[in-house]
C-alpha cells in the first residue's frame, strides 16, 4: 500500500498551507477519515502513511504542522521523538511559528476517554464522533495553537469527576495560576500566556510549572485532564476553547 496525499480548497481559516500527517493502522477508520479530509479545507497538505515506518519516514521528510494518530499507535510519537523529530508534546508551539514541532491529535475510542492523562497530545477526536466538522474544528484550533477538546468529551470527563474520587493535589491555585489554567486549557504556548498576562516568557513558565505542580500533573494534557476532574474548569470554558 503506497501512501497518498490529498490537495484540498480553501474553505476555513487554516495557514497558507498546512501539512498533516496521518496514520491507522484500522482499514475501515482509515477510509473514513480518507474522506473526512477530501472534504475539508485549503492548503491543507495530507500524507497518509501506509505503515509505521512510512510515518516516521513522512515525519521528517514533510515536517508537519499536525500529526494524527490513534491511541493504539501513541508510541510512535515517541519513537520520532525519541530520534529527534518532535518537540515535547503539549508544549502547544504555534504552527509554523513559535516553535516547529508539529502537534499531536490523537484519535481515541469513547471507553479511553477516562485515560487521557496517559495519552499526551495536543487535541483528540473521539472515534464514534468523528465527523467533518470536528476535523475541521481541530485542525483549526491546533494551528491556532490552541488545544483540542471536542465540547462532548469535556463534558464526559465534568460527569466522571462528579462520580469520582476527589483528586488530589497540592495546594490552592492562586488567581494568578487560575488564569493561567485557562489558558492551558485552551493550549496557548509560554509565550502565548505571557502576551495574555502581560508578563514575561519566563514568568509565564514559572506560573505553567506551579500550576502542574499542585495539580500533581507531569505534562500539560495531564493538568487539563486533571483541572476538569477536580471542577477547575467549568462547561463554559470547554465551550469557549470550542469556538
Amino acid at each position: 500500500m503506497t501512501s497518498e496525499i490529498l490537495h484540498h480548497s480553501r474553505r476555513m481559516p487554516f495557514p497558507a498551507r498546512l501539512r498533516v500527517v496521518l496514520f491507522m493502522e484500522d482499514q475501515i477508520l482509515r477510509l473514513g477519515v480518507q474522506a473526512i479530509m477530501s472534504g475539508l479545507a485549503t492548503g491543507v497538505e495530507t500524507y497518509f502513511a501506509a505503515n509505521e515506518f512510512d510515518f516516521i519516514g513522512k515525519v521528517r521528510e514533510h515536517a508537519p504542522d499536525v500529526a494524527v494518530l490513534t491511541a493504539a499507535n501513541r508510541r510512535l510519537w515517541t519513537v520520532v521523538g525519541d530520534a529527534g523529530g518532535v518537540g515535547e508534546t503539549g508544549s502547544a508551539g504555534g504552527v509554523g511559528g513559535e516553535n516547529p514541532s508539529p502537534r499531536l491529535l490523537l484519535v481515541i475510542e469513547q471507553h479511553q476517554t477516562g485515560d487521557l492523562a496517559g495519552l499526551p497530545a495536543d487535541g483528540y477526536l473521539i472515534r464514534q464522533d468523528l465527523s467533518a466538522a470536528g476535523m475541521a474544528r481541530a485542525l483549526d484550533q491546533l494551528a491556532a495553537g490552541e488545544m483540542a477538546i471536542p465540547v462532548e468529551l469535556g463534558r464526559s470527563l465534568i460527569q466522571q469527576a462528579a462520580a469520582a474520587a476527589p483528586v488530589k493535589r497540592r495546594g490552592a491555585l492562586t488567581s494568578r495560576e487560575n488564569e493561567t489554567l485557562v489558558l492551558l486549557v485552551r493550549g496557548l504556548s509560554n509565550k502565548q500566556i505571557g502576551r495574555r498576562l502581560l508578563i514575561s516568557e519566563h514568568g509565564a513558565k514559572r506560573l505553567v510549572s506551579s500550576v502542574l505542580l499542585k495539580l500533581d500533573a507531569t505534562n500539560r494534557t495531564s493538568a487539563v485532564v486533571k483541572a476538569i476532574r477536580m471542577g477547575l474548569v467549568d462547561e463554559a470554558t470547554l465551550a469557549d476553547t470550542a469556538n
